[in-house]
């Protein structure tokens, strides 16, 4: 996210949200597979899910830490 610093304050903070929402719908979208039942699918593929799931909100907290640490930063 080395783009950060080219982002005008508005951008930013449109930038902050739009991962937000991003992550809270990837949460709710894990809620809603995950609770599925009567189908079968093997262990594997739920545990390759799962971690597909955790890396994505992962990566979507970083981005959200970098963007909040470069709003703390401008003083916003």
């Amino acid at each position: 996210m080395d783009e950060l610093d080219k982002l005008d304050d508005a951008e930013l903070k449109n930038k902050l949200v739009c991962l937000k929402e991003d992550l809270e719908d990837s949460e709710n979208e894990k809620r809603f597979v995950f609770k599925q039942s009567g189908m079968h699918v093997s262990s594997s593929k739920v545990a390759q899910e799962m971690a597909e799931y955790n890396d994505e909100s992962l990566r979507l907290q970083k981005c959200i830490d970098q963007v909040s640490e470069e709003i703390k930063r401008r003083g916003l």
